[in-house]
């Protein structure tokens, strides 16, 4: 009797991925799509951003609106996005 082949997928363990954003209007190579907003912060700052992890972070939505991003919040990034950190008491 012949056994069945398996034709299912598996799916891979979850890989990281790097990926480049932009904070303030430079490049940030953050190390997975999958990150809070501190870790974007922390991300930016190692790459000589002048910016501290007490900015206030928003992401770029759609028709150009920006949304603020926690910091234990995790957002799931894509190559491209734009992120504005602003000091907390900057009203811009």
């Amino acid at each position: 009797m012949e056994t069945p082949i398996d034709t299912t997928t598996k799916t891979a363990p979850h890989q990281h991925v790097s990926v480049t954003v932009k904070v303030n209007n430079q490049d940030v190579t953050l190390p997975d799509r999958e990150v809070t907003g501190l870790e974007i912060k922390q991300a930016a700052i190692s790459q000589g951003l002048p910016i501290d992890v007490g900015f206030q972070l928003s992401v770029k939505r759609i028709h150009g609106r920006y949304e603020v991003v926690d910091d234990e919040e995790p957002i799931r990034v894509h190559t491209h996005q734009e992120f504005l950190a602003v000091p907390p008491d900057d009203n811009s």
